[in-house]
């Protein structure tokens, strides 16, 4: 019996030492765990680094408000994307546009079992960026257009939609998620190529529609002007018709958003006085608004009406197009009377309509909704300018009223 009774005494302490050694040993893991600080990159820290998304997922990482850099868990899986491109990793070829991996420490990943420091990835050449209809319809018959990159795996990374109306050739609006850290874009992106798209356009080539001579002499036939006089468009200064950006260019955080807005379905014929001056200030107001606020917001952005010039004979009011058909008289692509822009916080619904009148040759308007740009105090334009641009506010309810294109969205009050 007391061999038995040993036997059993020993049974137990071993299993009780056991049982010690394995909560060391998980206490140990948990420690190592909870003291590894996970991974911390910036973003840009080459001209072509890849975009690094949560595994599987679609939606562009940005840095917390205030801050620079991306953080992630220590082995929070990511994927590594170069859209149309490769990955390379060391300078070595991957071959694949898409690598899956985890966070290690600092800005370390686990890549194929290996270890590949952030700095020491890149992409094999500047992504391919893609205009795609969805196949779905928006506000006044427009075509839902998405822009963004395509990762070759059946994802989409979209950066910006566009409502386009394939009658006039022009989008109704933009729509993107500005992002609270917009100010900490990147700069200096070299500048791209301008892509038509395939299949949105039907009045030939949109670029020569824009070259100076040629909208001069479109316009001038309109309003009964000798084709070369320098009357309206001017040469050398700023009255012209620019392709201005709809969605700008600034308004992207990453190189590859940025390149997404030289797309001609985000742009409409702008006048170089306003795009440069009150326009870009309203630009700029929204994005500072979004880093002051640290709040993402919903900014869409569109065109609405035609600009008219006097005719030179009769003095009326005559409706100004790029694209004129003399065959049939088919119109297109419309000098917009103004741009919008309606910012949004989609979590306290708030909002506002941000109004600028595009014609430099106006002496007065008469503002589509009652004005109260007075209660912005974050808004910096020259409201009475002429030629920057008359610009003006409304809530965003009595611009729907007029401005129907804008879509329906709850509104509780004024983003002040």
């Amino acid at each position: 019996m007391q061999r038995r009774t040993c036997f059993v005494v020993g049974g137990i302490t071993g299993v009780l030492i056991l049982i010690a050694i394995i909560v060391t040993v998980v206490v140990l893991v948990v420690e190592e765990n909870t003291n590894r600080n996970g991974c911390t990159i910036y973003p840009f820290e080459v001209a072509l680094s890849p975009l690094v998304v949560i595994s599987g997922t679609s939606d562009f990482l940005y840095p917390l408000p205030g801050e620079n850099v991306l953080r992630f868990d220590y082995h929070q899986s990511v994927d590594f994307i170069c859209p149309g491109r490769n990955v390379l990793l060391n300078n070595v070829n991957s071959n694949q546009s898409v690598l899956s991996g985890y966070c290690l420490e600092n800005n370390t990943f686990v890549i194929n079992n290996a270890h590949v420091d952030w700095p020491n990835m890149d992409c094999s050449n500047t992504f391919w960026r893609t205009a795609r209809y969805t196949g779905a319809t928006c506000e006044n018959n427009g075509l839902d257009i998405e822009v963004g990159y395509d990762t070759g795996d059946n994802r989409f990374l979209r950066s910006m939609s566009i409502c386009f109306d394939p009658e006039l050739q022009v989008a109704h609006y933009t729509f993107i998620n500005q992002t609270a850290s917009i100010n900490q874009r990147a700069l200096d992106t070299p500048r791209p190529s301008w892509l038509q798209g395939t299949g949105f356009y039907d009045i030939g080539s949109v670029t020569n529609l824009y070259v100076r001579a040629n909208q001069r002499r479109t316009i001038n036939t309109l309003i009964g002007l000798n084709e070369t006089s320098a009357l309206f468009i001017e040469d050398d200064t700023n009255y012209f018709l620019a392709r201005g950006h709809q969605t700008a260019r600034s308004d992207g955080y990453y190189p590859a958003q940025q390149n997404a807005t030289f797309f001609m379905m985000n742009i409409a014929p702008q006048w170089q006085t306003f795009n440069g001056f009150n326009w870009n200030q309203i630009e700029i107001d929204v994005r500072d608004y979004a880093e002051d606020n640290a709040v993402d917001l919903w900014v869409w952005t569109g065109v609405y009406g035609v600009a008219t010039l006097p005719h030179q004979e009769t003095g009326e009011p005559v409706e100004l197009y790029l694209f004129v058909n003399s065959t049939d008289n088919r119109k297109a692509l419309p000098v917009p009377e103004v741009y919008w822009k309606v910012a949004y916080n989609p979590i306290t619904e708030r909002g506002v309509a941000l109004i600028g009148v595009n014609n430099p040759y106006y002496q007065a308007y008469t503002p589509l909704c009652n004005d109260i740009s007075h209660r912005l105090t974050w808004l910096h334009t020259k409201n009475f300018d002429q030629e920057q641009g008359f610009c003006y506010a409304c809530t965003v309810d009595t611009f729907r009223r007029v401005v129907t294109s804008m879509p329906n969205i709850p509104v509780r009050g004024i983003l002040l």
